[in-house]
């Protein structure tokens, strides 16, 4: 289910969390959508359940996913989540920007950097 690479630096429920994360946010997990068993994905990454349960509890605590007692946890209907992050990253880059340009960047050299970003996401 999850083609995931752990690697050294970041905690390993920080990078479950964010790899799930991606998963929702793209669409490759739709709403309403069961979340493997805890077991099962520790088992598949060779982690410890704890650490799997504490990336769920994260996820539901930010609302991409929700919880049924002995049935699972599924992913939330996401539309508000998304809402929300967009506003959150938009404020931030305004935040960056603005800090770039006051420590003497061009406006041409803040645009080759996004352009060069954009062009590795493709």
């Amino acid at each position: 289910m999850f083609t995931m690479r752990l690697k050294g630096g970041a905690p390993i429920y920080e990078q479950l969390r964010m790899r799930i994360t991606e998963l929702i946010i793209s669409g490759e997990m739709k709403e309403g959508e069961k979340l493997p068993a805890v077991r099962e994905i520790a088992k598949e990454l060779t982690i410890n359940p704890n650490t799997v349960q504490k990336t769920y509890a994260e996820l539901e605590r930010q609302g991409l996913i929700y919880s049924v007692p002995a049935k699972g946890s599924y992913v939330s209907p996401h539309s508000k989540y998304i809402v929300n992050l967009n506003q959150q990253m938009s404020e931030e880059f305004v935040k960056a920007v603005k800090l770039a340009l006051s420590q003497g960047l061009s406006k041409d050299e803040l645009i080759k950097i996004v352009n060069d970003i954009s062009s590795e996401q493709e």
